[in-house]
């Protein structure tokens, strides 16, 4: 009798330990999940803090360049207008036509804070369009339209303000299954 009762008492003891074993095995298992769960949480959201710093800074600095479009299209819009009283006016539409020639002579190829501008398009749909860098491989693209400002409140429409990529893209398109000799 003695053999079971040292055999019973073995075992119990043996159970108890392996749960305690077990449980401890399952706490590091979660304990190391969590912490690389927590990391890569971490990462993310520092690049998308980046990103978004990146863009803010980009969406700024357009910002302040399309402020100054803004001034250049208002002293366009009066030149154009007081040069327009003194002549005879022979359509709504030449006022518009000869605005846009206007701005679009004044803006074509002119930097402002070191940020080429270009118009392009024919009469009646001038565009304006500019890229301000937002980070290594984006950029921000902004397109503006001139619009009449006896018909408008503004000299332009805003057509495209957008974040495009800026580098190109590679497809890997290999397989290598076998070895080639």
């Amino acid at each position: 009798m003695k053999r079971n009762k040292q055999q019973s008492t073995f075992v119990n003891i043996g159970s108890s330990s392996l749960l305690i074993v077990f449980l401890v095995l399952c706490l590091t298992t979660f304990a190391i999940l969590s912490l690389s769960s927590a990391q890569s949480d971490y990462s993310f959201s520092k690049r998308s803090a980046e990103h978004k710093t990146e863009y803010y800074e980009a969406s700024s600095r357009a910002e302040m360049i399309l402020g100054e479009i803004d001034q250049i299209l208002a002293e366009t819009a009066e030149q154009v207008n007081a040069a327009q009283k003194n002549a005879v006016q022979e359509k709504a539409d030449s006022e518009l036509a000869s605005f846009e020639l206007a701005a679009a002579a004044r803006l074509d190829g002119k930097e402002i804070d070191n940020i080429p501008l270009s118009c392009t398009g024919t009469e009646g749909e001038t565009i304006i369009s500019y890229q301000v860098p937002s980070g290594a491989k984006q950029a921000l693209n902004v397109s503006l339209l001139i619009t009449n400002d006896s018909e408008h409140e503004n000299y332009y429409k805003i057509q495209a303000w957008q974040l495009i990529s800026t580098s190109d893209w590679n497809a890997d398109n290999s397989l290598n299954l076998i070895p080639v000799e």
